[in-house]
C-alpha cells in the first residue's frame, strides 16, 4: 500500500460517502442516552486506555476532525467470554464498527458486511472489529448476542459497559458508526450511517 496523509483522506472518499447522510441524523448521540438502566443487559467490562477521540460532530455523516489522533486501546470480551483486544500499536490497519441492536440501520449493515466477508474474506490488510453498545432490554431486537449469532456475524465483538465507555472513547457517532484507522494507530476517517460495500472497500483501500 502507498503512504498517505492521515489528516487529509483522498477527496474520492468524501464523494463516495457523501450520499450516506439523511436518516442517520436521527440516531446521532441519542444512542448514548439509551441503555443505562435496563435490566439483564449483556454488558461487558472493557478496559479503555489512552486519550478519547474528538467527539463526532452531531449531524455529520463523514468526519475528519479526529484524523491523526491515536485511537484508545481497548481490552474486552465477546459474548462467549473470549478476550478481544484493539491495539493501536500492533501495526495493523483497522475498521471499528459500533452497533446498537435496536438500530434499524445496523440491522441492515450487519448482514451486508457479513455477506461481503463470506464472499471475499474481507481485506487482508485491514482488521475489522465490532463493539456492541448502547444495549437496552426495553428496545427491540434484544439481546444483541442472539441478533449477531442469527446473522452469522464473524467479526470479533467487544461488549461495551453500562456507561457506553468504548463508544464515548471513540467519539460517539450515530449508528452504525465506523472508525477507520491507519496501521500506525491513527484515525483516517469516521462515518455515521450505512455504507454500501463499494463505499466500505474504497475506504479500506485508502488505509495504509
Amino acid at each position: 500500500m502507498t503512504t498517505k496523509q492521515a489528516s487529509q483522506p483522498k477527496s474520492k472518499t468524501g464523494l463516495i460517502i457523501g450520499i450516506v447522510g439523511g436518516a442517520v441524523v436521527l440516531l446521532l448521540v441519542l444512542a448514548v442516552v439509551l441503555g443505562t438502566s435496563e435490566v439483564g443487559a449483556e454488558y461487558g467490562d472493557p478496559t479503555v486506555s489512552g486519550d478519547y477521540l474528538t467527539p463526532m460532530p452531531v449531524g455529520a455523516s463523514v468526519d475528519t476532525s479526529a484524523n491523526g489522533e491515536t485511537i484508545p486501546g481497548v481490552v474486552g470480551e465477546d459474548f462467549d467470554g473470549n478476550t478481544v483486544t484493539i491495539d493501536a500499536s500492533d501495526g495493523r490497519a483497522k475498521a471499528v464498527l459500533f452497533l446498537a441492536h435496536w438500530c434499524q440501520y445496523c440491522q441492515a449493515e450487519v448482514p451486508r458486511v457479513q455477506a461481503w466477508l463470506d464472499e471475499t474474506g474481507g481485506d487482508p490488510d485491514v482488521d475489522i472489529y465490532s463493539v456492541a453498545t448502547s444495549m437496552n432490554s426495553a428496545q427491540g431486537n434484544y439481546p444483541p448476542s442472539s441478533w449477531l449469532e442469527g446473522e452469522g456475524w464473524t467479526v470479533p465483538v467487544i461488549r461495551d459497559n453500562q456507561d457506553n465507555e468504548v463508544l464515548l472513547a471513540y467519539g460517539a457517532g450515530g449508528f452504525p458508526y465506523w472508525v477507520f484507522v491507519h496501521s500506525d494507530g491513527t484515525v483516517a476517517t469516521r462515518t455515521s450511517g450505512e455504507l454500501e460495500i463499494a463505499q466500505l472497500t474504497a475506504i479500506l483501500n485508502e488505509l495504509d
